[in-house]
């Protein structure tokens, strides 16, 4: 079983939402981010007559994290991939950590990736 977590553009988060769900992944959970990647940006500002320029380094970005069946791991990388790309750079990243347990909270039991696989089973 492994967590993925996939920082991406925020006009992306949606599409790859509904592609992940039509797949079977409902335990999504999102949260805002700020990156500071390698793009450098300036703006222009105006504050009481005079022009300032101001560096701006943190591009917005949402980060998703969800739980994967090993075996499935490799055809959810492609789908995020290719949901997510938009063929000009700073798309995000995706990270991979193993997981040894996933518990529900109510009812105690352990699962090893979606909840539409068989590998559910009551805590021993």
């Amino acid at each position: 079983m492994k967590l993925i977590k996939v920082i991406l553009r925020p006009e992306r988060v949606l599409d790859l939402k509904d592609v992940l769900t039509r797949k079977g992944y409902h335990g999504i959970s999102t949260k805002q981010a700020a990156g500071y990647g390698e793009q450098k940006k300036t703006v222009k500002q105006v504050y009481r007559g005079k022009i300032y320029q101001q560096r701006i380094d943190a591009v917005k970005r949402v980060e998703l994290e969800f739980v994967v069946a090993d075996y499935r791991v490799d055809s959810v990388i492609e789908t995020i991939r290719n949901v997510t790309k938009t063929g000009i750079g700073a798309d995000g990243r995706i990270y991979i950590f193993p997981l040894d347990n996933a518990i529900h909270i109510h009812s105690g039991k352990r699962h090893l990736g979606d909840s539409t696989e068989e590998g559910f089973f009551d805590e021993i």
